[in-house]
């Protein structure tokens, strides 16, 4: 008998899980229907969870290896494996963690512009806004779908070159002001991905399209994928494809980076925020991993 109940949010791609993490965070059966349920639905919220941060990662690590950031600057003191998101400050002045109020953030999917991008993430709220900040996604299945059959036919197998100089540009001005460390992101390389992901369990495909990151198509002309390109982002983040979800104090949120993308609200900085993620590797046997 299935262990765990839950709720569509919005049609099968995200999903309520009425769960204790706790509870199931030692119960193998019960990691394996969740595995399944979400290999399904990208989106998973659970809502009024309690974790401690070691309890955050092992859970995580149910999933998949937890990365470890290189900057120590939004890194947890305590847990390597995630970093904080907020708009608290030190008494020098400093953001806890990375900052994360202002302005909307555009449209996108997790680290496209890195040759081997950890797709699984989580974010947990521990200190949550009252007003703005609400976090969006968007079915990456349904925005194949969505496509027209001569743009599908044309991408399907090719490549896209990603590039974090693009996504850079979007960047609120604080979100990187370290000069070193944004001169270490710019020159990254180039990535070379998919821009159609098949899922290995349901057979699903899934756009592949980041629209601040993906600067070319592989075969097309630069005046073609200009052309094709703002096709592919409209369907990507087409409202009759979206979850909004306004984010509370013990909210867990979990997806799979290969087959949605995000967004958030602008938010006002006058109400604290902090949030913790961790980032984590998922299985390309099991999930919509880039191989290219």
């Amino acid at each position: 008998m299935p262990k765990i109940r839950t709720t569509p949010l919005h049609s099968t791609f995200a999903t309520e899980v009425h769960v204790p993490v706790m509870d199931i965070l030692d119960d193998p059966d019960a990691i394996e229907e969740l595995k399944g349920l979400w290999q399904k639905s990208p989106v998973m919220i659970f809502r009024r969870q309690s974790l401690e941060e070691s309890e955050l990662v092992r859970f995580t690590e149910r999933f998949g290896k937890c990365e470890t950031t290189g900057r120590k600057d939004i890194q947890s003191p305590y847990q390597e494996q995630i970093i904080y998101f907020s708009t608290l400050k030190y008494a020098n002045g400093n953001f806890v963690g990375g900052f994360a109020g202002g302005d909307d953030v555009d449209w996108h999917s997790d680290q496209t512009y890195q040759v081997r991008p950890a797709t699984g993430a989580m974010l947990y709220g521990t200190e949550v806004p009252r007003d703005g900040g609400d976090i969006y996604w968007a079915d990456q299945y349904g925005a194949w779908d969505r496509l027209p059959k001569d743009i599908q036919q044309l991408i399907e197998g090719r490549n896209g070159t990603y590039r974090y100089a693009k996504r850079y540009a979007m960047l609120n001005a604080l979100e990187l002001k370290d000069k070193e460390k944004a001169n270490a992101m710019l020159s990254l390389p180039d990535a070379q991905h998919p821009l159609v992901l098949t899922h290995p369990r349901t057979g699903r495909k899934a756009l592949y399209a980041d629209p601040t990151t993906l600067v070319a198509i592989e075969g097309l002309s630069d005046e073609e994928a200009a052309r094709v390109m703002p096709i592919l982002f409209e369907a990507g983040g087409h409202p009759s494809l979206v979850y909004r979800h306004k984010v509370h104090n013990g909210d867990l949120l979990m997806w799979d980076n290969g087959c949605t993308m995000h967004r958030r609200d602008e938010m006002r900085l006058d109400q604290p925020r902090l949030m913790k993620r961790t980032t984590f590797r998922l299985a390309a046997g099991d999930y919509c991993v880039p191989k290219a």
